[in-house]
Formats: C-alpha cells, structure tokens, sequence
C-alpha cells in the first residue's frame, strides 16, 4: 500500500498532520456508474455475487474521488442470505425476506458452509489486488441481522420487536449466538483475504438502546475478541449514542452519527470516523470548502481521527459536490 495514514489514524498513530478520509456508501446510487451497472441485474444478490463487478463498483468512487480507504462493495444482508433467507430488494420497499422469525418464531437457521460466501472472499481478493489504500471488509452486527430477520424487512414499529426480545429473551440469545459464530468466520475469513480493517455496522442499534449491552454490544464484544488483535475493527451503532457504551466494550473504534459531537470523543484513547451530515452536500461549494479547511485546522494534528459521515451517501447527492470538498481537503493535506 501507497498510503497507509487511515490504518495508522484507527490505531491511534497518524503523525502525518494529514486527514483521512472515507465515506460511507461511497460506492453507490448516487453515482451514475453505479446506476448503469445496476441496471442490467434484476436482483441485487446476483449482481453482488460476481466479484469482477463487486470489484468494478468498489474501484469507481476510487477513481473519481481522492480517498484514503476503499470498502468492499457487498451488503451487511450476505449472512442471512447465507442462512437461508430468500432476500428481494425492491423499489421503494428495500430488501423482502421470504419468511421471518415474527411469522415463524421457530423458523430454523441453516448454514450450511462457509463456501456459501465465498463470493465475497473472492471480490475481496480481487479488490485488494487493485487498490493501493486499506480495503476495508464489513458486516452486519448480530442484533441487527436479528432485526432483519425478526421482521422479514426494514423495521417500522419498534416496539414489536423490544417486546418480543423482552419476552423471549432465551430463544432471542440462542439465534444471536449463531449469527455470531457465523459473522465471526465470515470476517476471519475476509481479513484472510485481504482485508485491512473491518467495519461493524450496528444499523438497528439505537431501537434497542435501554437494553443495548444485553442484545447488541455483548456480541460485537464476542466478534472483536474473537479476531486477531492486529486488525482494527470499526463500530458503527447507527441512531445511538456511543458514548455511555465506549468504557464497556472491546471495540476502541467508532463510526460517530450525525448528532454526535466529536468534540466529546478526540482526546479519549480511541480511534474516531464520522459525524458529518451527508445533506452537507446540498451547500454551496464555498461552503463545502470552507468545511473542509474547518475539519483540517480542527483535527489534521489529531493522531486518531479519520474524517467521515454520520450516515452513507444518498441517491439524491451530486457526486460534483463531493469532489469539491474532497478536492480541497486533498489540496489542505498535500500542501
């Protein structure tokens, strides 16, 4: 690797007076290179399981952004897929499974092998053998694939699945320590192939905030302690605030939301990425420029900080406003 500084910033060491720098979904709907590869597949899973065009659509943010990491272009939903749920997604629905543990409570969860997500080895390989910056692999917390499959599809009502958890507390264990044995191979074997660092995202994490040690945090503790100590792993608890949370867990790296304030996280022993709102690119681009020497002046002497968003890249973002503001933080690192 040519450029290492956004592993050394997650491991609390960058002394380059650079800032990292990294989105979420950078790779995605908001591109028209996307949009025109997505539109020859019909189904999500098909398109996701060629790694050449995993590979393509991991690679094309890369060429036309300066950044400092590039992400596996997959989805947190490969392990439910892999247990056996049939997964749609649809326009304006988002993804559909077949069945769910609401409907069937004593649906059972069948993994078969590891060879089921070989796709994903295989993209990972083939990205890392192009990129020149940290590859980072990904998957879904067990909470919230749990999430997932309890409702068959993106929640709505909260409160359907805080109830059942509740009383349903033996059963709801059992199914996270399974999604947890199979997420912990599912990341050994994508540091295996290549990646540099991992990335948890906890995407239903906040709708279970008053119990989140219990159902969520305890098994991404079991993941990250399962994991060799060498690479760094990310959490992402999307709609929660970390803080209460970041003395009680193994995790010493943090995807921050929008509604977080870095300023109570820098000078902690831990690593930090995130906070910035994505509507961020609606501005102008004086704006975005100004932001971006704001973010440098603010944090390129930090040792730990790694610039990012609080929530991924829309479809509804221009990617032109993107490359203004990381244009002028490229142009503030270089000098």
């Amino acid at each position: 690797m040519k450029n290492r500084i956004f592993l050394d910033a997650l491991n609390r060491k960058n002394q380059k007076g650079y800032v990292p720098v990294w989105f979420l979904r950078q790779a995605g709907r908001y591109m028209p290179e996307y949009r025109s590869i997505r539109s020859k597949y019909t189904d999500f899973f098909d398109m996701i399981k060629k790694p050449e065009v995993c590979c393509e659509l991991t690679l094309q943010p890369l060429r036309k952004f300066p950044l400092d990491a590039a992400i596996t272009f997959s989805d947190i939903l490969t392990v439910p897929e892999a247990l056996g749920s049939k997964i749609q997604f649809i326009s304006g629905k988002g993804p559909v499974f077949s069945d769910s543990f609401r409907n069937s409570p004593d649906m059972k969860l069948k993994f078969n092998s590891d060879d089921q997500l070989s796709y994903v080895y295989e993209a990972t390989k083939l990205i890392k053998s192009k990129v020149d910056v940290p590859l980072i692999g990904f998957c879904g917390s067990p909470w919230t694939i749990f999430t997932y499959m309890y409702y068959g599809k993106s929640p709505k009502n909260f409160n359907q699945i805080q109830d059942y958890v509740r009383n349903n507390s033996e059963s709801t264990h059992e199914k996270l320590n399974i999604i947890t044995e199979i997420t912990v191979e599912y990341l050994r074997n994508q540091a295996q192939s290549g990646a540099d660092c991992l990335q948890i995202f906890d995407s239903w994490g906040g709708i279970v905030e008053n119990d989140y040690h219990e159902f969520s945090l305890q098994y991404v503790d079991k993941i990250i302690n399962s994991l060799h100590d060498s690479i760094p792993v990310i959490l992402y608890a999307r709609g929660l605030k970390i803080k209460p949370f970041t003395k009680e867990t193994s995790a010493k790296i943090f995807n921050l939301n929008v509604n977080e304030n870095i300023g109570e996280y820098i000078n902690e022993e831990i690593a930090i990425q995130g906070n910035l709102d994505p509507n961020i690119f609606h501005e102008n681009d004086n704006y975005l420029e100004s932001l971006a020497e704001e973010i440098f002046e603010k944090y390129s002497q930090k040792y730990n900080y790694v610039c990012n968003l609080g929530s991924g890249l829309t479809p509804d973002i221009n990617p032109d406003k993107v490359s203004v503001f990381l244009n002028k933080l490229r142009f503030l690192n270089s000098k």
